[in-house]
């Protein structure tokens, strides 16, 4: 039972991270990831910059989003 357990939370975490990719979210979320372990104190003492810094990722993937559909759309209406 606990092996069951374990081995749908590893497909289920595996899921995640594809479609955090096909989303374009890798970058955000690794720089996440090490923010809150690897880089927590660094993290605590410059939490505003570390913060803009993951908006700006974000903005980021949302720009290319937005570029992308607005391509999507050129090409259907030619």
């Amino acid at each position: 039972m606990v092996t069951a357990c374990l081995s749908m939370m590893l497909h289920l975490l595996l899921l995640l991270i594809r479609i955090a990719i096909k989303l374009r979210l890798s970058i955000p979320l690794v720089y996440l990831v090490l923010m809150l372990t690897a880089f927590r104190p660094w993290y605590r003492a410059h939490t505003a910059f570390a913060d803009g810094f993951f908006l700006a990722l974000v903005g980021c993937v949302i720009l290319s989003w937005i570029i992308s559909f607005v391509r999507f759309v050129k090409r259907d209406l030619t």
